[in-house]
């Protein structure tokens, strides 16, 4: 079983989707011209929302020195009104989440046309987010269980396990909502509106309860509207992407977006700190994602234009730029996952080396007024604080990119290998079906029925589809495990790892069956939705 949808759009302009047997059929060339291609711009602004967030992250994590020597985590900036009015500008998750929808529509296109399915598209897009996650979460287990061996206090260790899995909500997510393209394409090729407008009437249901109960409970509902309904906005932006700007209809969107969402905040529906509006994610954030679509819009050919090389200056100074900004857009493209799940780990060690050295120096002064403990470890936003947040930023950038290139070479099983794990598992599920039916003959009448019902689920799941739904669950699951309970002890680190490790197994299993012998060939290139 696998999910192709054909497209057939109510709305002008959207390309229809071909199916497997169409685009086989069709000349190289002629769906190279037709496939959607790579966009400079889109990638460096992903690139660049993944280094808001490392930045972000960097300037509000902080420690002080305890009267007993012990080193005190703390949340820098976050109860002041300057954090709460810049973050209408630095919260980009739902321009992160806009431009995954641009960049998942394009890939499942582009899936499509080269006769994939649904198993395809999900087995390429597991193993590039969920291999930098294992990886995290097995070094970062292993250093904590270490620590906890050299008598780092079980407080201090809960708490780095808390840091290092919070990011991860965003990956769970994205795993979730990757796995539902094909399906939320197909709904948007064929009722884009009603689609945008279910979501959205969801999203204003859920914060209208919360509003008028003063219960935050159901909030959480929101997860499974919120980002959904910013990703179908991608998908909107990717086919208007060739259409002339309307510039006037881009600006009143956004005024509007930003006018609604002031007015909302002003009479007291949602916390005018956008941070705050991201657990549980409300519709604010949706009119947020609006009035930065719209912007993105508007500057979305002179940004390509910039990542090009510009207009000023010589052709090979044009030449010169196109090819530094390609650089980074690459680096990006490659690094940028592993720079966003390894900032955390580098602010933990930092703060525990400073910690250390400021124990060193406890008692020790320069002058009557500034401690040698205060030089390391500051008081949260003084002047000395805010004197060495420049450093403290180059020093977690630079840290976080070199661990970033080192973590992605640790070596992990090839596909190949994980394939025939994952095919004998399949076998293993078939014989075990295959089991229950011989038996079910000599079975009494009741316990037939039960035998055959089983035969049916274990069908189910032994398909592509089925062993596509395991995979994904399994690596949410993996995911929740180091978000929710955390990654110390190490027993649960092992316990993630391995829900992460089986769906890989269980992706890389939904290639074609080959002989014991032969080579797993590779699919069609899919390009990524999320930079890897």
């Amino acid at each position: 079983m696998s999910l192709t949808f054909a497209g057939s759009s109510e709305a002008p302009g959207v390309p229809e989707v071909p199916s497997a047997p169409e685009a086989s059929g069709r000349s190289a060339n002629r769906a190279a011209v037709n496939l959607p291609h790579r966009d400079g711009a889109i990638d460096l602004i992903r690139f660049g929302c993944l280094v808001v967030v490392v930045i972000l992250h960097s300037l509000m994590s902080g420690a002080v020195l305890g009267a007993d020597g012990e080193v005190v985590p703390t949340v820098a900036l976050s109860g002041t009104v300057g954090f709460t009015v810049a973050s209408w500008l630095y919260q980009i998750m739902p321009l992160f989440f806009f431009i995954g929808g641009y960049a998942a529509i394009n890939g499942w296109r582009r899936t499509q046309a080269t006769g994939g399915t649904w198993a395809d598209y999900i087995r390429a897009r597991l193993r590039r987010l969920v291999i930098p996650v294992a990886v995290l979460i097995g070094v970062a287990g292993v250093g904590l269980s270490i620590a906890s061996e050299l008598g780092v206090p079980t407080g201090l260790l809960a708490e780095a396990s808390t840091r290092i899995g919070q990011p991860l909500w965003f990956l769970a997510v994205y795993v979730g909502l990757t796995s539902l393209v094909p399906l939320a394409v197909h709904f948007h090729e064929r009722a884009p509106r009603r689609t945008i407008a279910v979501l959205a009437g969801a999203v204003s249901a859920v914060d209208a309860v919360v509003a008028l109960t003063g219960v935050t409970g159901p909030g959480c509902f929101n997860f499974l509207f919120v980002w959904p309904l910013i990703q179908q906005l991608g998908f909107f932006y990717a086919d208007a992407i060739h259409r002339p700007v309307r510039v006037g209809f881009a600006w009143t969107t956004m005024v509007l977006a930003l006018a609604a969402l002031g007015v909302l905040v002003g009479i007291g529906v949602y916390s005018p700190n956008m941070l705050v509006n991201l657990n549980p994610p409300t519709g604010a954030l949706v009119l947020l994602g609006v009035a930065q679509m719209s912007i993105l819009r508007l500057s979305h050919a002179r940004l390509n234009e910039i990542v090009s090389g510009g207009r000023a200056g010589t052709g090979r100074a044009r030449d010169y730029r196109a090819r530094v900004w390609q650089r980074v857009i690459s680096w990006g493209n490659t690094y940028g996952i592993q720079v966003y799940l390894w900032h955390m780990p580098i602010v933990i060690v930092l703060i525990a080396v400073l910690g250390f050295g400021a124990n060193l120096v406890a008692g020790a002064s320069f002058g009557d007024d500034l401690p040698a403990a205060g030089i390391l470890l500051p008081e949260i936003e003084s002047a000395w604080w805010w004197l060495t947040r420049l450093s403290w930023l180059l020093t977690v950038m630079v840290l976080a990119g070199a661990s970033a290139m080192a973590m992605s070479k640790v070596p992990f099983p090839g596909e190949e290998r994980l394939a025939r794990a994952g095919q004998a598992v399949g076998r293993g599920a078939r014989e075990i079906v295959g089991e229950i039916a011989g038996h079910r003959e000599s079975r009494p009448a009741g316990e037939t029925r039960v035998g055959s019902g089983v035969q049916q689920l274990g069908e189910h799941l032994s398909s592509p589809a089925g062993r596509a739904i395991i995979a994904v669950t399994s690596a949410m699951s993996g995911i929740a495990i180091a978000l929710l309970v955390g990654i110390a002890p190490l027993f649960w680190a092992l316990v993630s790892v391995a829900a992460l490790m089986s769906s890989l197994v269980l992706a890389a299993g939904l290639k074609a069956r080959v002989p014991e012998s032969a080579a797993v060939p590779e699919p069609a290139a899919v390009p990524e939705s999320l930079s890897a």
